[in-house]
C-alpha cells in the first residue's frame, strides 16, 4: 500500500471514529427541559436554585427557567413549547376544568401566605366594607386569594367590597399608593415596599391556616406518560434545591438577587425569610389545597374527588421518599417547616 492510500485510509478511519464519538456524545447529552414561571418572586427559588447550582444537572437534566408573565405560561404548556410550568394552583385548576389535560406533581407551599396591605385608616377587617381592593389579573393567584378571603370574612363581592384588576402586582401597588384602591394582597418583597410607603399589614393569611396548592410543578399528562423518568429527575432536583436553600442561605440569596434584580441586602434577607418560612421540605402535591380551590370555584362532592384523582399525581414524590433520597439531603432528619 503506498503512502497516499495509507493516509486516505487513516483519514477515513479517523473520520469514522470522530463521527461515532459525536453520535455517542449526542446520545449522552442531558435532556433539555424548558420550565416556565409566571412571576419574579422568591416563590420560584427552588426552580432558580436548581438551575443555577447545577442541581438538575446532577439528576441528568439541563433545565432552563423561562419567565412567562400572565397567561403566557399556561398557553406555552398547552402548546408544548415548555415542558413544565411552575405556578400557583388556581390557574392550573382552571386549566384542567377548561379541558386542559394537565396534572400537578409537586407543590412547594401548602397554605396561603400573603398579607392584606391597607391604608393607615383601616383598623380592622370590617373596615374594608365599602372599600376597593386591587389584584393582578382575572384567574390569578391574587384573584383567587382575594375572593376566598372576602367570602371567609362574611362579605360579598360587589356588595360589601369592590374588586378591580390592575394588570400586575406592581400596578396594584401603584393603585394603592395613588389612592385608587384601599387594599392589596402582597408577598415579599412587595409587603416591605408597602410598609415603607406608609401602609400596614391588616392580616397575614398564613395565620388562618387555609390549605393551598402553591408553587406547583404542572405538566401535560400525555408528556408525563411518555417521560416519567424526566419528571422523577426534575422533582428530585426540586427537592434537593429546597434542602440547598435551607442549608446555604447566602448562595440562595445570590440567586434570588440575580433573578429578582433586588440588590438591597435587607430586602433580600426579608424575601429569603418570607419565602422559606412556608416552604415544604418535601413538596408533596397538596390535594387538600386543591380541594379548597375547587370549593371556591363551586366544585365539590364526587366531581371534586374525581378531579383531584386525575389532577394530583403524587407517585413521583412518593418514589423519592420511599427510596431513601431524603436521607441523603437531610442526614439529620427532615426539618420542621
Amino acid at each position: 500500500m503506498n503512502c497516499h492510500r495509507w493516509r486516505i485510509r487513516v483519514s477515513k478511519l479517523f473520520a469514522s471514529f470522530v463521527l461515532l464519538w459525536a453520535i455517542a456524545a449526542y446520545g449522552q447529552e442531558r435532556p433539555s427541559i424548558l420550565v416556565g414561571h409566571g412571576s419574579l418572586s422568591g416563590s420560584n427559588l427552588p426552580l432558580w436554585v436548581g438551575a443555577e447550582a447545577k442541581i438538575f444537572d446532577k439528576h441528568g437534566l439541563q433545565v432552563r427557567p423561562i419567565y412567562l408573565p400572565r397567561a403566557a405560561g399556561r398557553s406555552a404548556l398547552l402548546s408544548g413549547d415548555i415542558q413544565y410550568y411552575f405556578s400557583v394552583g388556581p390557574p392550573l385548576v382552571q386549566m384542567r376544568l377548561s379541558g386542559g389535560d394537565v396534572a400537578i406533581t409537586s407543590c412547594v407551599v401548602h397554605k396561603l401566605a400573603s398579607k392584606v396591605m391597607v391604608a393607615p385608616g383601616i383598623q380592622k377587617v370590617a373596615d374594608l366594607r365599602g372599600k376597593v381592593l386591587a389584584v393582578a389579573n382575572p384567574g390569578s393567584g391574587s384573584d383567587f386569594t382575594a375572593k376566598l378571603f372576602i367570602a371567609r370574612q362574611g362579605m360579598k363581592l360587589g356588595q360589601d367590597i369592590s374588586l378591580i384588576y390592575a394588570g400586575s402586582t406592581s400596578a396594584a401597588f401603584a393603585a394603592l399608593v395613588n389612592g385608587r384602591v384601599h387594599a392589596i394582597f402582597a408577598t415579599a418583597p412587595d409587603d416591605r415596599q408597602a410598609l415603607a410607603a406608609g401602609f400596614k399589614a391588616l392580616a397575614e393569611l398564613a395565620d388562618f391556616n387555609i390549605p393551598y396548592a402553591g408553587n406547583c410543578t404542572s405538566v401535560m399528562r400525555p408528556y408525563l406518560a411518555k417521560q416519567p423518568a424526566r419528571m422523577r429527575s426534575f422533582l428530585s432536583g426540586i427537592v434537593e434545591a429546597i434542602a440547598y436553600i435551607r442549608a446555604r442561605p447566602n448562595e440562595a440569596k445570590a440567586v434570588l438577587q440575580k433573578y429578582t434584580r433586588v440588590s438591597d441586602p435587607a430586602v433580600l434577607q426579608h424575601s429569603y425569610e418570607s419565602d422559606t418560612r412556608y416552604m415544604e421540605p418535601v413538596p408533596h402535591p397538596n390535594a387538600e389545597g386543591v380541594k379548597v380551590i375547587l370549593e371556591q370555584l363551586g366544585v365539590s362532592g364526587r366531581p371534586a374527588e374525581t378531579f383531584i384523582s386525575e389532577f394530583v399525581d403524587e407517585r413521583f414524590i412518593k418514589q423519592i421518599v420511599d427510596e431513601g433520597f431524603l436521607k441523603q439531603i437531610y442526614p439529620g432528619g427532615i426539618p420542621a417547616r
